[in-house]
């Protein structure tokens, strides 16, 4: 075998390691909260630290729903969670429309979107727990979902501009050629077609709303706490007592990003490389 051979596949060999050791380092954390969610209490301290349980349980989960009302806090966070994909969606998909198509806002109106996304969430939490009590809109599910909206709006907008952008507006002329007003082309041509990216920002909206935790600690008392709330909850507890709850409350929380993952991966991928093209 050649030297010039050798160095090309010795590179490949190192990309794959550096591949795998990435996958393991990501991967690690999720699966020793699922192995803690599964241990019983004399597990938890255990030396040298065990992966896998002596003995599995699922009592943890158990205790979940039947003593601190798990099905409650994951109801609170789907309606939220939901309401708050939707609600931006509808906002930013024709936001997106008027500048991909009309320049709306000007040349540099998409990096102005961007600035306030990255405007950090804390800067506005008082002015908003202020407005909103004022307005009754604590624990409510309603506040909630405007209060999500207020950063989850850019980013949808700003996602949605690509992707727009990258539409061929011929066939949409076309529709109207043939007798479409500009809304009905839309509606039958624009937003089938752009369908994947739409699932794609919708993805990403629901994964931050259904994650986040500082507005929800702020602006939730009883009837509105998200399933987060029970996990730091959980982690009160000064001896470390209901790790395993804590960790099944984690677990519970992740469940349904990969379901979401699972059951939309091919408009996921289609969005996603979509965008990748421009």
């Amino acid at each position: 075998m050649s030297v010039g051979g050798v160095w090309p596949r010795a590179g490949r060999g190192l990309v794959r390691l550096f591949v795998y050791l990435a996958v393991l380092v990501s991967v690690f954390p999720i699966l020793w909260v699922l192995s803690t969610s599964l241990k019983l209490p004399r597990d938890y301290y255990t030396s040298p630290p065990v992966l896998i349980p002596s003995e599995v349980t699922g009592s943890h989960y158990a205790g979940l729903f039947a003593d601190y009302g798990a099905w409650d806090y994951y109801r609170n966070t789907l309606v939220i969670a939901i309401g708050n994909t939707i609600l931006v969606l509808i906002v930013a998909a024709p936001a997106a429309y008027g500048v991909a198509r009309y320049r709306v806002g000007g040349r540099y109106f998409p990096l102005m979107v961007l600035g306030q996304r990255m405007l950090p969430p804390v800067v506005v939490l008082i002015p908003l727990f202020l407005l909103f009590r004022q307005a009754h809109l604590i624990d409510t599910f309603s506040g909630l979902v405007l209060a999500y909206s207020v950063f989850n709006l850019p980013l949808a907008v700003w996602m949605l501009i690509g992707f727009f952008e990258e539409f061929p507006w011929e066939l949409q002329d076309q529709a109207m050629v043939d007798g479409c007003s500009e809304l009905g082309a839309v509606v039958r041509v624009v937003l089938p077609v752009l369908a994947p990216a739409l699932v794609a920002a919708g993805f990403f909206l629901f994964v931050y709303a259904w994650n986040e935790l500082m507005y929800a600690i702020v602006l939730s008392r009883t009837e509105t706490k998200p399933i987060m709330i029970l996990f730091i909850n959980l982690l009160r507890s000064p001896t470390g007592e209901f790790f395993g709850e804590a960790a099944g409350a984690v677990v519970l929380g992740v469940i349904p990003a990969y379901v979401l993952t699972l059951a939309f991966q091919r408009y996921l991928v289609r969005g996603l490389v979509s965008g990748a093209i421009k």
